[in-house]
């Protein structure tokens, strides 16, 4: 009779574990693939500065015409952070976050803190703690995570294109902020110099045109200086492929 219970409980905790594995499947697979091929893939460096005091570090990989992982340095003050994004059609998919920490007592060896981000459709489902335990959607720190990530990858996928483009491809306007138009798609409209009234496409814009998406209002009138690009994207709502101009980045003058 203990026998089978204990067989019972076995089985019990193993059936627990497969359904606990099995929302993660994709993301492993995927990971696995990346991995297995890591070496053959095109290697892109670029430098992602969010403020004075941070500046990341990036080295992406290339699958075809396909971003599929990009890595990220940061110093901390618990010791030098890295993390790791795995994509998929650009949507980030899988992040492994991991840095020593350093403890204040004396003679005391530096700890391998990790944690785990599963996301879907976007949107961060799972986070495994360095504990390996759950951490619970309810944590408020759960819902500040998933914007980090998301933002982060904004940022860095904005670097990296930045970095791949032609030369003479990005350019620089001068003018006044006039606000954001929305529509399918989010359009920054200013006027420069000479009074011309311009609009561009809000696509993979890096953190300092996010800061303004939050609340447009404060900047409308404001000088700026905005660097942009031509480029063919596909824009589904216009048929197809086409040609746009989109901003990546601004400096405010005043």
């Amino acid at each position: 009779m203990r026998a089978l219970l204990s067989t019972l409980l076995l089985l019990s905790f193993t059936q627990g574990q497969l359904l606990a594995q099995a929302d993660t499947a994709h993301h492993r697979e995927v990971y696995d693939q990346i991995n297995g091929k890591l070496k053959a893939l095109k290697k892109v460096k670029a430098t992602y500065k969010e403020d004075e005091a941070l500046e990341f570090q990036l080295e992406a990989y290339k699958d075809g015409n396909q971003f599929v992982r990009i890595d990220s340095s940061v110093p901390g003050e618990d010791g030098d952070g890295s993390e790791e994004y795995y994509l998929e059609d650009r949507q980030i998919l899988f992040a492994f976050r991991y840095y020593k920490s350093m403890s204040a007592e004396a003679n005391a060896k530096p700890v391998t803190v990790e944690d785990r981000f599963y996301f879907k459709d976007g949107a961060l489902f799972k986070w495994i703690g360095t504990d390996k335990k759950t951490v619970s959607k309810e944590e408020p720190e759960f819902a500040i995570e998933s914007e980090r990530i998301t933002t982060n990858l904004a940022s860095f996928l904005a670097a990296l294109d930045k970095k791949q483009a032609p030369a003479g491809l990005v350019q620089t306007t001068k003018g006044s902020f006039k606000g954001i138009e929305q529509g399918d798609y989010g359009h920054w409209n200013m006027t420069d110099a000479a009074g011309k009234e311009l609009s561009f496409f809000i696509l993979q814009p890096d953190a300092s045109v996010d800061k303004v998406l939050e609340d447009p209002t404060p900047f409308i009138g404001k000088s700026c200086e905005i660097q942009w690009k031509k480029s063919k994207e596909d824009i589904p709502e216009a048929g197809g492929a086409m040609m746009v101009e989109q901003i990546l980045s601004v400096k405010w003058l005043d």
